[in-house]
């Protein structure tokens, strides 16, 4: 479906979408995007082993979900997937940060994360891998850059009761 987007920055820098014109916003252009087959065209997972950690495993990691300049309509919730080889150590811990702010009351293992009062806008999303103390990272996946869209006349915000 073809619509024309309009994008502006608000007072606080942050970034708004609509399909409605804005006094400040420029009309952006939006390809279509083609999906064909199943292989990965993203950058290789990034590896990071310092050299005075331990013997124990090099983790390769990479964000899968959500992908890279993806666009979230009227909502505050995003699922985040990470991808992780080899499986999460005993002790070692997942730490996730979004727009560089480490979050807090996440939990530290397991490959899915469920990230709550997104705000609208862009945001980057980053997952990092530390030893047992905290520390010392292991593994940092690249930056996820996702946006959060406003409701708009195409894309209305889903009323909260039932109507009759």
């Amino acid at each position: 479906m073809a619509a024309t987007v309009y994008k502006w920055v608000d007072a606080q820098g942050v970034a708004h979408y609509s399909d409605q014109p804005h006094a400040e916003a420029k009309v952006i252009d939006v390809q279509p995007t083609n999906v064909v087959g199943t292989g990965s065209t993203a950058p290789p997972p990034v590896t990071a082993k310092p050299a005075n950690v331990p013997a124990g495993p090099a983790y390769r990691c990479e964000i899968f979900r959500p992908e890279n300049d993806e666009v979230f309509l009227n909502t505050s919730t995003i699922s985040a997937r990470l991808r992780l080889e080899p499986d999460l150590q005993p002790g070692d811990q997942v730490a996730i940060a979004i727009d560089g702010k480490r979050l807090q009351g996440q939990p530290t293992r397991g490959l899915e994360f469920v990230l709550t009062d997104v705000e609208r806008g862009t945001h980057t999303v980053m997952i990092a891998i530390y030893d047992r103390t905290g520390k010392q990272e292991l593994c940092t996946t690249s930056p996820i850059t996702f946006h959060v869209r406003q409701p708009s006349v195409q894309a209305p915000v889903k009323a909260t009761r039932p109507r009759f």
